[in-house]
């Protein structure tokens, strides 16, 4: 009996640390996909040995997003029935393993603890920003960054649009946070800081984004008055554009060069924007002769080489168009697309159902993704499908799920709402 009594506290013990280490992996997020997977790797080993899986699936099972989720995975599960390479589309599963992450993430969470995980994640945002910062003066000098390149290889294609949602995240606080007048100063001076840095470094999905989140910001400020919103966002938005492409030469060079490319598309498929644009079009003519179930998980890159083979020799062949609904029509057809936009249905759903100081960011939330998956199939990059799950779990965690748990999980940070 002594021993089992031991036993059982470590397990509450191990239940009481996981809901600390999410905060630990939303801070490595933009830092190191080593730190990543390390931290996850222990917070599924803790969940593991804390047990109380009955209750756990009873929290899984009823919450619609997660259900979601899971249907999603489901679909491409049962895509390798029809995949004509097993091994691959086995490959394509283990690559959503971030994803599938979701159920362990909302069970080891604390909704109490919200803060503290949107704390940590901005803490990473603010390091890296400041070492773009470093970088842009001269001060910094490591691998490939340099003045004009801030960040290391495509790492861009990560960061900004994380820092997108951050600078959404930290205005969020700063208009509606029950924060003292000099911590909302703060908030709003870094707000510009990270602004600016979305303008000198080189993302244009994270931009795009970016643009997106404050149009939202602008109706959920003004939310019974649409004129005002519509005002404000024409207002707005094309200063913001204008400020940053006077003033910012990476962001002028980025939206030339972008411009140029789709211009010369038909004469030169070989650049940045005109591969995606040939990615497109040869994947539509794979779903247009796949159109119900697609060519199978794991079947994209055979199927994308024998259409590229005929109608674009030269350019290169890809396993991955830069489009998440282009790559899940293309492999597992109508039924995963449904799956995909069912997922971020069901998140408007409870962002509209539950009501309280998370709802606005509820909103935003799907509407980011829905919005990147545009340029890239985002739910495979390594560091945004944990963004996904983590923060899928943070924000439509159901108001009655740690009661259902049985086991309240204390912390030293209390929410502040």
């Amino acid at each position: 009996m002594p021993a089992t009594g031991k036993i059982q506290r470590l397990r509450k013990s191990a239940g009481r640390v996981n809901t600390f280490l999410p905060a630990l992996l939303a801070c490595a997020l933009p830092l190191s996909t080593s730190a990543l997977t390390v931290l996850a790797i222990l917070i599924l080993l803790f969940w593991l040995f804390e047990g109380n899986f009955k209750k756990k699936w009873g929290i899984i099972s009823v919450n619609p997003v997660v259900v979601s989720v899971l249907a999603y995975l489901g679909i491409l599960a049962l895509g390798l029935l029809w995949s004509p390479d097993l091994q691959t589309g086995l490959s394509v599963l283990q690559a959503r393993w971030k994803i599938a992450l979701l159920p362990v993430f909302l069970t080891a969470i604390s909704k109490r603890q919200r803060p503290l995980y949107i704390t940590g994640f901005l803490g990473g945002l603010i390091v890296v920003m400041l070492m773009t910062y470093l970088a842009w003066f001269g001060v910094l000098h490591y691998a490939d960054v340099t003045p004009e390149h801030l960040t290391p290889k495509t790492f861009h294609v990560v960061y900004n649009p994380l820092l997108a949602f951050g600078i959404y995240l930290v205005l969020h606080e700063a208009i509606w946070g029950r924060v003292k007048k000099r911590t909302r100063m703060g908030l709003v001076v870094l707000a510009a800081l990270m602004t600016v840095d979305m303008f000198i470094t080189e993302g244009r999905t994270g931009q795009l984004v970016f643009f997106v989140l404050i149009t939202l910001l602008l109706f959920q400020i003004f939310p019974k008055n649409r004129f005002k919103a519509v005002t404000a966002a024409c207002l707005l938005m094309p200063v913001l554009f204008c400020a940053g492409y006077s003033l910012s030469p990476v962001f002028k060079q980025r939206i030339n060069i972008a411009y140029l490319e789709v211009a010369h598309f038909q004469k030169n498929p070989n650049t940045s924007v005109g591969q995606r644009l040939q990615f497109w079009c040869n994947s539509w003519r794979i779903i247009r002769h796949n159109p119900l179930l697609g060519v199978g998980t794991g079947g994209f890159q055979e199927a994308y080489a024998r259409v590229n083979r005929d109608n674009s020799p030269s350019c290169v062949a890809t396993d991955n168009p830069h489009n998440q609904y282009v790559l899940v029509a293309a492999m597992v057809g109508i039924p995963g697309v449904i799956a995909l936009l069912l997922i971020f249905v069901v998140m408007f759903r409870e962002a509209w159902i539950i009501d309280d100081h998370w709802r606005r960011i509820r909103f935003a939330f799907p509407l980011f993704f829905l919005t990147i998956m545009l340029t890239e199939s985002y739910l495979k990059v390594y560091e945004i499908g944990f963004f996904f799950s983590l923060f899928t779990a943070v924000f439509y965690t159901l108001p009655q799920d740690e009661k259902m748990c049985g086991c309240e999980k204390s912390g030293a940070l209390e929410s502040m709402r």
